[in-house]
């Protein structure tokens, strides 16, 4: 009779993270909790230390040292007190230390490489010593889109056979059933608006949806319009951009139609996606851009930047724009704003998109490569 495999999960993000990084790991346990016993046993490893509130230098880098001790001590001596035959990181980092299993880490995107200005030094540092070290000890490296596979490949110098992309879905917790007769922003039921979600970071390109908005406000001055950013400051300070977009409204006079609702609940996420006219994802870079595919879910017409891997997963789900060019930008926020057919033509496209992304095909996959390593 064979051996039950034994998988750990490293669940530090369920409680540490507040991101896309959380979302993915929430979604795959949830997926992972269902699958049978009696062939594989899931060991969810958690942190037992609560997250550190506060931004100043000195915290930062203390919870880098609590992180280093979770990665590096603590996880690897419960995953190996708990029998397990392969541990699961989903967030770049694994242990350099293997005690008698075999490992399988996610890297969502290749940031690290393309943009170390937006990282504090320690853990640019870090990820580099430890993170690149534990990937090319791997035994297999998750990637969440094509184009993903081709840039994480080529900066950790590894052969294409090391990786495997698993495509992710929309976020499930987020109420798709019934329209909401409320809204989370005063005022703004029955309103207009175009829709952006997530966080404030610099390579969202915020500034300049900002700008663009402000052209289509120019260009409709009697159009009753709001742009809504929902999210928050970037986890780095490194990368944050929330100064410079709130820099934006000021000088385009759009404090009354640029809405900052801050981090929203998963129901009232739900009802910005609901009462929403187009989402927006101008992002100059994405790993993979899972809000694409939540905003697809809710027959949202989608305006994305044409680069990076948001072709490849919105495909013909969404009309494409440079996101460099601001007056490009607007040009299409114009059109969706004022022609109905041709909104309805973008969402007629997506049904069989939206279908062909699911957590559970994802969880599926993932397991497909732990049978594969475990040599089942």
């Amino acid at each position: 009779m064979k051996k039950v495999l034994t998988i750990g999960i490293d669940c530090r993000d369920l409680l540490k993270a507040s991101t896309g990084t959380k979302t993915y790991l929430f979604e795959l346990t949830e997926q992972f909790r269902q699958y049978p016993t009696s062939s594989v046993r899931f060991v969810f490893l958690h942190d037992p230390l609560p997250k550190l509130l506060g931004k100043s230098y000195w915290h930062k880098l203390f919870e880098h040292m609590l992180f280093f001790i979770w990665k590096q001590i603590v996880l690897p001596v419960k995953a190996y007190s708990n029998g397990c035959d392969i541990l699961f990181c989903t967030d770049y980092f694994l242990p350099l230390v293997r005690l008698r299993f075999k490992t399988v880490v996610v890297f969502h995107d290749a940031f690290f490489w393309e943009y170390p200005a937006h990282y504090n030094k320690i853990w640019l540092r870090l990820f580099h010593a430890i993170a690149v070290t534990g990937a090319k000890k791997a035994d297999r490296i998750i990637v969440p889109s094509n184009y993903s596979l081709g840039t994480i490949s080529k900066h950790l110098q590894l052969p294409l056979q090391h990786f495997k992309v698993v495509y992710e879905a929309g976020k499930s917790l987020i109420k798709k059933t019934g329209k909401s007769t409320t809204h989370p922003i005063d005022g703004l039921m029955g309103k207009q608006y175009f829709l952006h979600v997530g966080a404030f970071n610099q390579h969202k390109n915020l500034v300049r949806l900002v700008d663009a908005f402000y052209q289509v406000k120019q260009a409709h001055p009697q159009a009753m319009i709001y742009l809504v950013l929902a999210g928050q400051a970037g986890g780095s300070v490194f990368s944050d951009d929330s100064a410079a977009i709130k820099e934006a409204i000021r000088k385009n006079g759009l404090a009354n139609d640029v809405l900052l609702p801050g981090y929203v609940s998963d129901e009232d996420l739900s009802s910005l996606y609901q009462h929403a006219l187009v989402y927006v994802l101008p992002s100059y870079n994405e790993g993979f851009g899972l809000p694409a595919l939540e905003a697809m879910s809710f027959q949202l017409p989608i305006i994305a930047a044409n680069n990076t891997c948001l072709p490849e997963v919105c495909r013909e789900g969404a009309i494409y724009v440079d996101p460099f060019d601001v007056q490009s930008m607007a040009q299409q926020m114009s059109l969706l704003m004022t022609d109905e057919r041709e909104r309805k033509r973008i969402v007629s496209q997506q049904q069989p998109i939206i279908a062909s992304y699911s957590w559970p095909n994802a969880a599926d996959e993932i397991m497909k490569v732990f049978t594969e390593i475990a040599g089942r």
